[in-house]
């Protein structure tokens, strides 16, 4: 067993019925404004969360600036609307969806009972970004491809192989699959931040023992090693840990007791 040198992140949860509708919108919200839950700073990458609905649940029309975002869906059906298009359209499970924000875009968001997703939001650069054009494109699950690293699958979703076009320097998104007993070793980067998620299944990652909806920071380490104790699949997002503009942050603990959001994403 590969000695620790990763941190299972605090878990950072909201879950429960909103009035109305029974529903857990937000199980898990491993990053926000830009920290990770164990208030280290994440870079480019601003917001993950992970959201499981045990009904049919509508995220009413609300604006993003300057942002990238990316819509994971893992299980059920997630239906989008937005201003920039003014249609709608449905993603699937293993389907992926990249938002460009632009100067503003406003978008309506609908989860069918049972599903399950990531929505994680990207700093490309706000100032240049929110000069852009808004747009954003599906990418039906057909589009990726799994490459074998030993008895794993990798899959790239954004960089490597992967289809997905992307502004935000450097950044990778790869899901990994390991079956038990089996391990996978990838590269990361010392100088990057690289958290993985632990959709379902049990490992080790670089030693830290890690089960379904545990977030794993590698601390930069150059690479990262899955060793798998139950069929196990992760969502790995790395970034630079400095790129060459400065991303955005916001400390979660401003918002609520009505303090507004953050202007970017008014």
């Amino acid at each position: 067993m590969t000695a620790s040198t990763a941190t299972v992140l605090p878990r950072r949860e909201h879950s429960g019925p909103t009035p109305g509708v029974d529903v857990e919108a937000l199980t898990s919200v491993p990053v926000l404004g830009g920290h990770a839950s164990d208030g280290e700073p994440s870079a480019a990458l601003f917001l993950w969360a992970h959201g499981r609905y045990r009904d049919d649940y509508e995220f009413e029309l609300h604006r993003h600036e300057g942002l990238e975002i990316l819509t994971v869906v893992l299980d059920g059906t997630m239906s989008h609307y937005d201003t920039a298009t003014g249609r709608w359209a449905a993603l699937h499970a293993g389907d992926y969806q990249m938002m460009w924000s632009g100067p503003g875009i406003s978008h309506i968001e609908r989860a069918a009972q049972g599903t399950r997703g990531f929505q994680i939001q990207f700093d490309p650069g706000h100032d240049v970004a929110s000069r852009q054009h808004p747009s954003y494109r599906d990418y039906p699950a057909a589009s990726f491809t799994a490459r074998p690293a030993g008895d794993a699958l990798v899959t790239d979703i954004i960089g490597g192989s992967g289809p997905i076009e992307t502004r935000t320097q450097g950044l990778s998104v790869r899901r990994v699959t390991v079956p038990t007993g089996s391990q996978a070793v990838l590269e990361a980067g010392a100088d990057r931040v690289t958290l993985a998620y632990v959709i379902d299944g049990a490992a080790a990652i670089n030693g830290a023992q890690a089960g379904g909806d545990d977030v794993i920071s590698l601390n930069g380490a150059s690479s990262m090693t899955v060793e798998a104790t139950e069929p196990t699949d992760v969502l790995v997002v790395s970034v630079p840990a400095s790129p060459s503009y400065q991303p955005r942050q916001w400390d979660p603990r401003q918002q609520g007791a009505g303090r507004p959001a953050p202007p970017w994403q008014r």
